[in-house]
């Protein structure tokens, strides 16, 4: 006996109250993310003014020269604030998710989550104080120094921005499955 194959057709069904939620969030983020890179960028070229005056080298016959950020040097960091940024506001709609299903509910589950949440959340806020003070770790003119703490493969920045990637990634799916 010959069985022949039923054909179904499967109907992929997107939630599009995630996505738009996502995506507005996500919005939210990168506008929050520029105007604060700009905050950070005129902070730090001010303090690379005041720094010439105040400036100690190790070495009595080097000389420094501290020039205010170019565009390359703020390009990595904003885009680490930026990112830190889309994770907060992801955090933020995950939390005021939750709040509203456990209201409806008092699911202890919930309570964990937002046990969970609160901290990543707190965690995200510590980790734009710290790109902010790493914006101006361009103009250290100790290179070993600079590398380590600032935005290259393996410095403090860049790995604050790769984690950033990867909780944005994970806070999105989340997000996503949470509005269903």
């Amino acid at each position: 006996m010959n069985q022949i194959p039923i054909k179904e057709e499967k109907n992929i069904i997107y939630n599009k109250k995630a996505i738009k939620i996502i995506l507005l969030l996500a919005v939210f983020g990168v506008i929050t993310g520029l105007v604060l890179s700009g905050v950070f960028v005129n902070e730090a070229n001010q303090i690379i003014e005041d720094m010439e005056e105040t400036y100690i080298p190790l070495n009595p016959y080097s000389t420094f020269n501290p020039l205010p950020l170019e565009t390359s040097d703020i390009i990595l960091p904003s885009l680490g604030i930026i990112i830190v940024c889309v994770s907060i506001y992801l955090l933020l709609g995950l939390i005021i998710i939750y709040i509203k299903i456990f209201l409806k509910t008092n699911s202890k589950y919930i309570i964990g989550l937002l046990f969970f949440l609160t901290p990543l959340f707190i965690q995200s806020i510590i980790s734009v104080n710290t790109l902010r003070s790493l914006f101006i770790s361009s103009a250290i003119p100790y290179i070993h120094i600079r590398e380590s703490i600032g935005f290259g493969f393996g410095g403090l920045g860049g790995i604050i921005v790769m984690v950033s990637i990867f909780e944005i990634i994970g806070l999105g799916i989340l997000l996503y499955l949470s509005t269903e």
